[in-house]
């Protein structure tokens, strides 16, 4: 909150391009003098270059300057940051505190190589396996998902996969009933089923469909979601030679249902896996409607640490705008999750309960024991509201917008 809350107040503007910074300075008697300005730019989240700008804009004006360094050429996303810190201590903060701040992101594209190894489809009445040089992937028949996925040896999942289109109720949305409006999103995440009756080589049951290429296996399940009414969504995975899967969630609206809470994949982690690095929004937590005073950049916490002291569990420890996120035990060892260029940066939280977990307890005490880091990649999440909390909903630009096709790519591999 107070990441969000600073950034709002803060009294300079600093509106970033390739090559230059617009200063404006909503200071009423100081000079942007005062400060240190200070500009970097991070490559792939990285930091490449520092160096300091000196600045001279007068109370209330704006003035414009060259940034000290050229574009880049090497591929890569680039984020320059200008920020703005005190020469001197104050009463209120130490010398070195940053008062203002603002940033660009630019990429310089790269071409990039498809995988080249070969993968091994084998398929039995009741499972579909891949397999590759150091990892294996089970696709059950009968249980509609996902059930194992083992990367040089070890077992990375301790659940099926399941679409997931629910977030655990916060404090706002108890006043503007969220929980009654969406209900059926809930009712949609806990009871969907696998639908996929296709012809197969013992005759026709129910089962997914398979597509093989040379170099990759796809698998698609198409999931009845229990709603009122009914609608579907489908999740496939497309395999690699590599172990990396590209998983896809895709969703044809049903106009009655009307927008969701949250539209991604939910996956069940060892608790074992309790470290968390991302490289999108941060430090802090992150939301559609609370996001302006982060940054974008590598971050790094404990799965325990994206739980909020909340006197009541709800919703929290979300991260926006993810370009890739590591969930690792002490040893390194985990999953790499990653954005796909389609769907772009994506939403990403490791926390360790469901919604559903968060939802039913009043208090901390009633949280379950740990048995999982639970794990969710989405397209998005709608925002917290709070324009007051004691009705308002929120605002439309803040919704995940459900009235055409969705669809949402992103992929996991282990490290």
């Amino acid at each position: 909150k107070m990441q969000e809350v600073k950034f709002n107040y803060q009294n300079i503007t600093a509106e970033v391009s390739e090559e230059e910074v617009r200063i404006i300075n909503k200071n009423l008697f100081v000079s942007t003098s005062i400060y240190d300005c200070l500009v970097t730019v991070a490559r792939n989240g990285k930091e490449i270059r520092r160096a300091t700008l000196e600045t001279a804009v007068a109370p209330l004006e704006e003035k414009v300057y060259a940034l000290p360094f050229e574009k880049e050429t090497r591929s890569g996303e680039y984020t320059i940051t200008v920020s703005f810190h005190l020469k001197e201590a104050q009463i209120w903060a130490p010398a070195g505190h940053e008062v203002a701040f603002g940033q660009y992101v630019y990429t310089v594209e790269e071409q990039t190589v498809p995988c080249s190894k070969k993968v091994q489809v084998i398929q039995s009445l009741h499972n579909i396996g891949v397999k590759g040089e150091h990892f294996e992937v089970l696709f059950s028949v009968l249980d509609g998902g996902l059930v194992s996925y083992k990367y040089a040896g070890k077992e990375m999942i301790e659940a099926i996969p399941k679409p997931n289109f629910w977030r655990a109720p916060v404090d706002n949305d108890y006043g503007n009933y969220m929980p009654g409006r969406y209900a059926q999103w809930k009712i949609a995440s806990m009871y969907l089923t696998h639908k996929d009756y296709r012809k197969h080589m013992y005759g026709e049951i129910l089962a997914p469909m398979v597509e093989e290429t040379e170099n990759s296996a796809k698998i698609t399940y198409t999931y009845r979601m229990p709603t009122t009414p009914e609608s579907s969504c489908s999740l496939s995975y497309e395999v690699f030679g590599d172990g990396k899967v590209t998983a896809t969630l895709t969703y044809d609206p049903v106009q009655e249902l009307g927008d969701m809470p949250e539209f991604g994949v939910l996956f069940k982690l060892n608790a074992d896996y309790d470290h968390v690095e991302w490289y999108g929004l941060g430090p802090e937590e992150t939301y559609a409607d609370r996001k302006k005073g982060a940054k974008l950049g590598i971050y790094r916490n404990l799965v325990a640490d994206n739980m909020a002291a909340y006197i009541v569990p709800q919703e929290c420890g979300a991260k926006e705008e993810v370009r890739y996120a590591k969930v690792t035990d002490r040893r390194g060892r985990g999953m790499l999750f990653e954005m796909t260029k389609e769907s772009g940066p994506m939403m990403f939280s490791a926390l360790p309960y469901t919604p559903h977990e968060l939802e039913n307890a009043r208090h901390p005490y009633e949280l379950p024991q740990v048995h999982y880091t639970v794990v969710r990649a989405a397209l998005g999440q709608m925002g917290v509201a709070g324009d007051d909390s004691w009705g308002a909903r929120t605002l439309p630009e803040y919704l995940l917008k459900a009235d055409q096709r969705m669809e949402f790519s992103f992929s996991f591999q282990g490290i």
